[in-house]
């Protein structure tokens, strides 16, 4: 059985399907919930109990510059006891019109493949755009080509690696999510 567990919603509190806590985060800004396969996790989440890393964990920001419409990600992959960090730049091009959010998605991809590669088959994915996770599972119906790419990847991924995805608020002094927002914004020189 699956908890989802709001700590920022319509309503707080700990779910057990995924339709109820959607009801109570679709279109909330700022929304923090997490899924969890036990209920203790749940309420250790809601209670702000530091929640543990992995041996395996990344995590993934995108930026963008408006005056030059590139947009860029940054990421990191803490593997096998090293870090490894990455910065990107895209455009101007058909994917700038979406800004920062192409970077996240073009983010996600990149180092969910280089976790494959690795021969990672379990990866905790920390980020703060949602779509990174809704798109991934199919929650969300992708509609822009970014993001209809990004499912059809994400199709095939599924296959080679599971991916355990954890919403972090922006700029909230998490110093991986801090960490990764830097390298996007260094990426694009701002």
């Amino acid at each position: 059985m699956k908890y989802y567990a709001i700590k920022e919603g319509k309503k707080k509190g700990i779910f057990t399907s995924w339709d109820e806590c959607k009801e109570y985060v679709s279109g909330f800004k700022g929304a923090v919930y997490k899924s969890f396969s036990s209920f203790d996790d749940a309420k250790n989440f809601l209670n702000n109990k530091e929640e543990e890393l992995t041996d395996n964990f990344a995590y993934v920001d995108g930026s963008y510059n408006p005056k030059t419409t590139e947009y860029s990600f940054g990421a990191i992959l803490y593997y096998n006891g090293q870090m490894y960090q990455f910065k990107r730049k895209f455009g101007p091009d058909e994917y700038s019109s979406s800004r920062n959010v192409s970077g996240e998605i073009r983010g996600a991809a990149f180092i969910i493949q280089y976790a494959i590669k690795l021969g990672i088959k379990e990866l905790d994915l920390y980020y703060d755009y949602r779509g990174i996770e809704e798109f991934y599972t199919g929650a969300y119906k992708a509609s822009k080509d970014l993001s209809l790419l990004y499912q059809d990847f994400a199709n095939k991924a599924k296959k080679q690696i599971k991916i355990n995805f954890h919403k972090v608020k922006s700029h909230t002094n998490n110093k991986y999510n801090d960490l990764v927002d830097s390298l996007a914004k260094e990426a694009l020189g701002i």
